[in-house]
């Protein structure tokens, strides 16, 4: 009986899977430098946008020159999310590149335009046009084109958040053996991206979190107030969300709700201007006001933040809540440093985030994985509590099915 077009011959499995880690080895450094160069183009269009003025009036109107483009776009934008590409990305054959060009200047335009939401939409976009060329010239079966599709997203997420295993984990929060290629990739595509970047000028991002010792079991307690704040704040996000999608579907037409939603967004962020961008270059500020003991300030900033990512998803501002989510996260954990005794700065950050990226992205693993390095593992036993106690949440209190990735 002759082998189904997605099967590899007995005899040939030994060079077919040497091959196969070759593709995923060489194709991942690939989506890796083009995710890179696809990072680096979404900033230089933020640069760009907001190098003409920081006046408030400004920011509005900045952010409605955003919102009117990508209402003009919208049409093609729904059922975009990042969990959605990621389903598409398995099989590059389904992939339209009208539709994925028409995503990937959504993305650019979502983040240059001060959308409150992380850039992986836009990359993830683009390199699935790149997997579904590649995928045409050299796949010679299925089992190959789902290679491609696969190792390019978890590359362009590995240079992205810094994490391979995050990145090979993050489409249904496993590390299985079926993820071994994947990760290869995801190892690639990290390496290639932070090549890429730091060769035309472009450095990491330090986060400014003050150097923290795990001391004592009591540590460990601590922890778990800013991480139930925290979850408290993502939870309620998680809830928020779809009720906006759905109260926005009663404005009209998909254009119109993205018009509605932007000048929501726009207001918030002209009051607020910090609620802008994706949060991770702003992670610092956290940081400063936890210095400045504005613990009212975090509080509201968090709030603040993902009410502003509510809006931005909920409107058609193509991109990811992972850095929203850490962000906020952090502010909420620090929050709470004067009213639990001890309390480090770094340990109350790291537990806000570990239990708001859990809760929010509903993917446990790959928000552990990915803080672990985000953070530059400082603070990974209070990110640990964190993800226990997002994870404890989401058992008592299932927030149901996502709507949005």
């Amino acid at each position: 009986m002759p082998p189904r077009p997605d099967e590899t011959p007995p005899t040939e499995r030994p060079a077919a899977s040497a091959r196969l880690v070759g593709i995923a080895i060489v194709f991942g450094a690939l989506a890796g430098c083009v995710a890179a160069l696809t990072y680096l183009l979404m900033g230089a269009v933020s640069d760009l946008v907001w190098s003409v003025s920081d006046a408030r009036w400004y920011v509005f109107v900045a952010i409605m020159i955003g919102g009117t483009l990508l209402a003009a776009l919208r049409p093609a934008l729904d059922d975009a999310s990042v969990d959605a590409q990621l389903a598409e990305s398995a099989d590059p054959r389904a992939v339209r590149w009208r539709r994925t060009a028409i995503l990937g200047a959504a993305a650019v335009v979502a983040v240059g335009f001060g959308g409150s939401i992380g850039p992986e939409a836009g990359l993830l976009a683009v390199v699935a046009e790149l997997s579904a060329l590649v995928s045409h010239a050299i796949a010679r079966n299925v089992a190959e084109e789902r290679l491609i599709g696969r190792s390019g997203s978890a590359a362009a997420l590995a240079g992205l958040y810094g994490s391979p295993p995050g990145a090979a984990a993050y489409d249904d929060d496993t590390l299985s053996p079926p993820k071994a290629l994947p990760f290869l990739a995801a190892v690639a595509g990290f390496g290639a991206f932070l090549a890429t970047v730091r060769s035309l000028g472009h450095g990491g991002v330090d986060l400014g979190l003050p150097d923290y010792r795990f001391e004592s079991a009591l540590d460990l307690l601590r922890a778990v107030v800013p991480a139930l704040v925290a979850g408290a704040i993502a939870y309620a996000f998680v809830h928020v969300r779809p009720q906006l999608a759905r109260l926005l579907g009663r404005v009209g037409t998909p254009r119109a709700q993205t018009l509605v939603g932007s000048l929501a967004f726009a207001a918030l962020a002209a009051a607020w201007p910090l609620v802008r961008f994706s949060g991770h270059e702003e992670f610092g500020e956290v940081v400063d006001y936890a210095a400045e003991s504005a613990w009212l300030t975090l509080l509201l900033l968090s709030v603040a933040k993902l009410l502003a990512t509510a809006l931005c998803v909920s409107s058609g501002w193509l991109g990811g809540e992972f850095f929203p989510l850490m962000f906020a996260g952090a502010a909420a954990g620090a929050a709470t440093i004067p009213v639990v005794p001890g309390l480090a700065t770094t340990a109350a950050v790291a537990a806000g985030v570990g239990a708001a990226t859990a809760i929010g992205l509903r993917k446990p693993l790959a928000a552990l994985l990915i803080g672990a390095l985000m953070l530059g593992g400082v603070g990974l036993v209070p990110l640990l509590v964190g993800a226990a106690v997002g994870v404890a949440l989401l058992r008592a209190f299932p927030p149901g099915s996502p709507e949005h990735g």
